[in-house]
């Protein structure tokens, strides 16, 4: 009877400072006019709030006061003192600093398959300095080597271990001057999304700079990762090879305007003769029209984004080195 009565007046005791109690759902026991070895809750008129362990009467163990103004302890208690938060602040990953000899990806492009056996054309500067050149197809990535390089025309052949699904036609006749041309490739690399972009155009001079016969003049939008990607018909057949934009510094400095829609791209008799020099024969081009879906499918499954790795030494001197044209590597 002396021990009931001392219960029920330490709960009489308790609520009067409590808006509100939750017995414990755990047995617990009381002694000496304390609960031990429980949990539950109490919430005060002034609106703090405690959920958790308590220990002779004490918070003690696993518990979440939440004050009035919002400001929450949640952790580990002992004998009412807040210690630490249990739950862990994931810990940023370090940053790692390559070594001076270590290969990391350094830049970016494009390239496209032109047979069934993994031959890819891409550009010479996409390939230039690198120490490992990487293919990525389907999820996978592909080591390959060079087999060629024309660094005149900025071109390159690659050979990658690998049977594409889908090969581009190089096409036989001479470009039309504004026939539709669409480019593809990875512009600014995988930093947007990783999956292949298009951009459509005109064929709008039959030179490039300098009446630069090689090269073909377009329209169509090219930008930092682009470099290496086939300009193409809507029959799908490959009229020129991405190369390269006017740099906007140099020619905001000699004209004072800003080039828009400038670009250009490597003729496709320049690119067959560099396979036929290789030995590399590729299939004959389409005669027919296609849809614009089979076409679309058809270039995503033949236009690759191309890795380049190189060590910090190598990064230091390509970035040291001065170009007349801003590649379109990343």
């Amino acid at each position: 009877m002396q021990k009931l009565l001392v219960r029920s007046l330490f709960l009489v005791l308790l609520l009067s400072a409590a808006e509100s109690w939750a017995l414990p759902p755990c047995p617990g026991s009381y002694d000496n006019n304390t609960w031990t070895n429980c949990q539950g809750t109490i919430t005060w008129a002034g609106g703090d709030k405690y959920v958790g362990e308590w220990k002779d009467g004490k918070w003690d163990g696993q518990g979440t006061y939440t004050y009035a103004n919002g400001r929450i302890e949640e952790g580990v208690w002992r004998e009412d003192q807040f210690l630490y938060a249990q739950k862990v602040t994931p810990r940023k990953a370090p940053t790692v600093i390559a070594d001076d000899g270590e290969a990391i990806a350094a830049a970016s492009g494009t390239g496209f398959a032109v047979t069934r056996s993994g031959h890819i054309v891409t550009n010479h500067h996409v390939i230039n300095g690198c120490n490992d050149v990487k293919v990525h197809y389907e999820g996978k990535i592909i080591p390959a080597t060079v087999l060629s390089k024309d660094p005149l025309n900025d071109l390159a052949v690659l050979k990658a271990d690998f049977k594409p699904s889908a090969v581009l036609p190089l096409s036989k006749k001479n470009p039309e001057l504004m026939e539709d041309v669409f480019v593809a490739g990875f512009p600014f690399g995988k930093s947007i999304s990783s999956s292949v972009k298009i951009t459509k155009g005109i064929i709008s001079s039959l030179t490039g700079i300098g009446d630069n016969y090689s090269n073909i003049q377009i329209d169509a939008a090219l930008q930092p990762g682009n470099s290496g990607g086939p300009i193409f018909d809507e029959k799908g057949n490959v009229v020129a090879v991405a190369v390269a934009k006017l740099d906007l510094k140099n020619v905001i400095e000699q004209f004072g305007v800003i080039p828009e829609n400038t670009n250009f791209g490597i003729k496709a008799n320049i690119v067959s003769n560099l396979l036929a020099s290789n030995s590399i024969t590729t299939g004959a081009p389409n005669t027919k029209a296609v849809s614009k879906s089979q076409l679309g499918k058809s270039v995503s499954n033949a236009t690759y984004y191309l890795s380049c790795w190189m060590t910090m030494a190598q990064i230091q001197k390509m970035q040291s080195q001065k170009v007349i044209f801003s590649d379109l590597t990343q």
